[in-house]
C-alpha cells in the first residue's frame, strides 16, 4: 500500500511530514511488517503486528508480538484506541491510549501497545480502531471490522536454544493482504547460531513444541520450513545471518541439493524475488538436474570406551536412491589393536562402540550411483574408563598363622577390552609385588614372617593410568610369640584384668581370661571371657587379643603402660562395629600398630615376646585386685 493511498487527502507540507514520519516509524514497501492496517483519515492510522517482524528488521523486540502501532494527530482533543476479539471469544477487549503529544514541528505522533495475548497456535481475530473525545465517548471508529490473525508466541529468559519463538500469519508478498501464509520466526542463542546444522532436528522439535504449527500447513510446507531451518543453522554457524531466523511457508519445497549447494546465493530465502535473494533451481529440459547427494555426519561426539555413542547422520538426495555407509579410522591417541564396530553401518543413524580410548574420525558416505560418492565426517572422542576391582579375599579380620600363605583373590573388569593392566600388591611388611594382570586377575599369595595385624593393599592400573584399588586387614598370629598380662584401670573408669598366651607351639587358639568392667553411657557393662579367638604379640612389644563373653565381643590392645578396650554386643556381629558399646580410643584404627591405647591410671601391662610352655599367673599388684575383682563378678548381662 503506497503512502499516497494511505493518506489520500492530506496536503502540502503536512502530507510530506506525515509521509516521512510513517516511513521512519512504520516502514514502507517491503520493510513494512504489519499483517493488516486501518485508519481514519486524516487523524489516525493503525496497523497490527502479529509476530517478530520488528525484531527481524531491527534486532530488538520493539512493540512486541500481537501489538498495535498507532500514528495519531497530536493534541486534537481526541484519544486513540484499539479493540479486538479472538475467535471463539465473544468479549471485545479494548486498549485506550492518551491523546498523542506532538513532536516538535510535527502534527502527528507515534504510539504502540500490545494485546498481551499469545495463543498456543495462530488464531483468527477481528479488530478496529477508534477515537474518543474528552468525555470518553467514541466519536469515530473504523468500519468494517478488520479480519486478522493473532500470532502464537513464547519467550524464555535463559533458554538452551531460542529466546523468542513465534508463528504468525502475514502477507505472502509485501502489501498483498489477500494472499496470506504462515511464518515461523525465532531468536536463537549464541550457542545455537554456532552449533551448525547437525542439531536441526532438536531445534525443529523445540520450536514446534513451544509454538505448534496450525493444521492448515501442508506436508510440503512443513518440509520447506524444516529445510529453511536447516539452512539457517548452517548459515548461522558461519557467523552470518540476521537477528532472527524467519521460515516462510510459502517458499517452495525445493530439493535438498539445491538447499545446501545454493546457500551462498539464496541465503536461505529462495524464491523471494521481491526483497530477498532470488534463487531459481537449476533445470535441464524443465526437469531438475540429478544432483550429488548431500551428507551431514552430525556433530562431534564424546563417549566412554566400551559404551555406545549415537551417530546422528543425515543424507538427502533429489532422486531419493542414495545409499549410505559409515566407516572409521583412528586419528590420535589410539593404541595398537583397538577397533570399533557400528550397529548398522548402512543406516544414517547408527551407534558406534570402540574397544579403547583415543580420537577417531567417522565418515558417512552417500552414493547415488550417478555422481561421485559424497562424504562428510565427524570426530568421536573416546574417553578412558578405569578398571573396576573386586577383592574377594582375604576378608577383613581373617586369621592366619605366621608362615602360612595368605591367598589374595582379586579380579577386575574394564570396558576397554584392548587395555593392558598391571597389578601392584603391598603386603604391609615392606614387600611389594608388581606383575602383569592376566585374564582380569590380580590374584597372588604371600607368607608373613612375624605376627601383626597387616593391611594388604592391591591396585590395578591400565595402560592409560586409570586405576582402582582395594584393601583388607588380616590377623597374623605366632603361637610362639609369648604372653600378655594386664591389670589396672583407665582414666575414664574402665577396669581390666587379662592374661593370655598360646599354650604350645602348635596351638591355634590362645588360652587365658579377660575381665572387663566399662562405662557404656547408661551405666556399666561387665563381662568375663568365655573364649579367646586370637592373640597377636608383635616383635616390638605391641599386643592385641580378641574374644567373647556370653553376650559381648571384645578387643584389647596393650603396650607398655597403655591399654585400649573395645566392647560390643554379639548381635552386632563377630567383629567390632564403629559404634561400639565402649571404645576407650574411639575412631582409632583397628590395626595393632595404630590402635592408640590410652595410658593406664592404675596398674600394669606385661608383654613378653619370648615363649615358654604353660599359662601365666595374673600379676599381683597390692590393693588392685581387692578393688577391681569384687566389682567385676560374673558376666551378668
Amino acid at each position: 500500500m503506497s503512502l499516497r493511498r494511505a493518506f489520500r487527502g492530506w496536503a502540502g507540507v503536512a502530507s510530506v511530514v506525515a509521509a516521512l514520519l510513517v516511513t521512519s516509524l512504520l516502514g514502507a514497501g517491503p520493510a513494512q511488517a504489519e499483517t493488516s492496517r486501518t485508519g481514519l483519515s486524516p487523524t489516525l492510522l493503525v496497523q497490527f503486528n502479529s509476530g517478530l517482524h520488528y525484531y527481524h528488521r531491527n534486532g530488538a523486540p520493539g512493540p512486541g508480538v500481537n501489538g498495535f502501532q498507532v500514528l495519531d494527530k497530536c493534541e486534537d482533543g481526541l484519544s486513540p484506541g484499539v479493540a479486538w476479539m479472538s475467535e471463539g471469544d465473544l468479549l471485545w477487549r479494548t486498549k485506550d491510549l492518551p491523546d498523542t503529544k506532538c513532536p516538535q514541528f510535527l502534527p502527528w505522533g507515534y504510539q504502540s501497545t500490545s494485546t498481551n495475548e499469545a495463543p498456543d497456535v495462530p488464531t483468527p481475530m477481528k479488530w478496529y480502531a477508534y477515537l474518543k473525545d474528552a468525555s470518553g465517548k467514541i466519536v469515530q471508529r473504523t468500519e468494517p471490522d478488520t479480519d486478522d490473525w493473532m500470532g502464537s508466541y513464547s519467550y524464555e529468559a535463559k533458554p538452551e536454544r531460542f529466546y523468542h519463538v513465534s508463528v504468525y500469519r502475514e502477507p505472502k508478498r509485501d502489501d498483498d493482504f489477500t494472499d496470506q501464509t504462515f511464518t515461523m520466526s525465532m531468536v536463537p542463542t549464541a550457542d545455537t547460531r554456532s552449533a551448525g546444522s547437525g542439531d536441526t532436528e532438536k531445534y525443529w522439535e523445540e520450536v514446534q513444541e513451544r509454538t505448534p504449527l496450525p493444521e492448515e500447513i501442508s506436508e510440503g510446507q512443513r518440509e520447506s520450513l524444516y529445510k529453511q531451518l536447516w539452512c539457517h543453522t548452517a548459515f548461522g554457524s558461519t557467523g552470518q545471518g540476521g537477528p532472527t531466523w524467519d521460515l516462510e511457508a510459502w517458499r517452495d519445497n525445493i530439493p535438498w541439493g539445491q538447499v545446501v549447494s545454493g546457500i551462498a546465493d539464496h541465503h536461505c530465502n529462495w524464491g523471494d524475488s521481491d526483497g530477498g535473494y532470488y534463487y531459481r533451481p537449476p533445470t535441464d529440459d524443465n526437469e531438475p538436474e540429478d544432483l550429488a547427494p548431500v551428507v551431514n555426519a552430525g556433530p562431534d561426539v564424546t563417549v566412554d570406551e566400551g559404551s555406545d555413542v549415537t551417530l546422528d547422520g543425515e543424507v538427502w538426495d533429489d532422486g531419493g536412491k542414495a545409499t549410505s555407509k559409515w566407516t572409521y579410522r583412528p586419528v590420535s591417541g589410539v593404541d595398537e589393536g583397538a577397533s570399533c564396530t557400528f550397529s548398522d553401518a548402512s543406516s544414517t543413524r547408527s551407534t558406534l562402540r570402540c574397544t579403547d580410548d583415543g580420537t577417531y574420525r567417522v565418515t558417512l558416505t552417500a552414493d547415488d550411483k550417478v555422481n561421485r560418492p559424497a562424504p562428510d565426517s565427524a570426530t568421536v572422542t573416546v574417553r578412558n574408563v578405569a578398571p573396576k576391582l573386586s577383592l574377594a579375599g582375604p576378608k577383613d579380620w581373617d586369621v592366619h598363622r605366621v608362615g602360612d600363605t595368605v591367598r589374595l583373590k582379586a579380579t577386575f573388569t574394564d570396558p576397554g577390552s584392548n587395555d593392558t593392566h598391571t597389578c601392584e600388591v603391598t603386603w604391609d611388611d615392606g614387600t611389594v609385588d608388581r606383575f602383569p594382570a592376566a585374564d582380569g586377575n590380580c590374584s597372588t599369595g604371600h607368607a608373613f614372617d612375624v605376627a601383626g595385624m597387616d593391611t594388604i593393599k592391591v591396585r590395578v592400573t591400565d595402560d592409560d593410568r586409570g586405576s582402582d584399588s582395594g584393601r583388607s586387614m588380616v590377623v597374623v598370629y605366632d603361637p610362639r610369640a609369648g604372653l600378655l598380662t594386664a591389670a589396672g584401670a583407665l582414666g575414664d573408669g574402665a577396669k581390666v584384668v587379662a592374661a593370655a598366651k598360646y599354650p604350645t607351639a602348635g596351638s591355634t587358639k590362645p588360652l587365658g581370661t579377660v575381665v572387663l568392667d566399662v562405662p557404656d553411657g547408661q551405666g556399666r557393662t561387665k563381662l568375663v571371657s568365655t573364649r579367646l579367638d586370637w592373640l597377636v604379640i608383635t616383635p616390638d612389644g605391641k599386643a592385641a587379643v580378641k574374644g567373647r563373653s556370653a553376650t559381648h565381643g571384645y578387643l584389647g590392645y596393650a603396650r607398655n603402660g597403655k591399654f585400649r578396650g573395645v566392647v560390643w554386643p554379639l548381635s552386632a556381629g563377630d567383629v567390632p562395629p564403629r559404634n561400639a558399646t565402649y571404645d576407650s580410643t574411639p575412631g582409632a584404627s583397628w590395626d595393632v600398630d595404630e590402635a592408640e591405647p590410652q595410658p593406664m591410671a592404675l596398674g600394669v601391662t606385661v608383654i613378653d615376646s619370648g615363649w615358654l610352655p604353660g599359662l601365666p599367673d595374673l600379676p599381683i599388684v597390692p590393693g588392685l585386685l581387692d578393688d577391681l575383682l569384687p566389682g567385676i563378678g560374673l558376666d551378668l548381662s
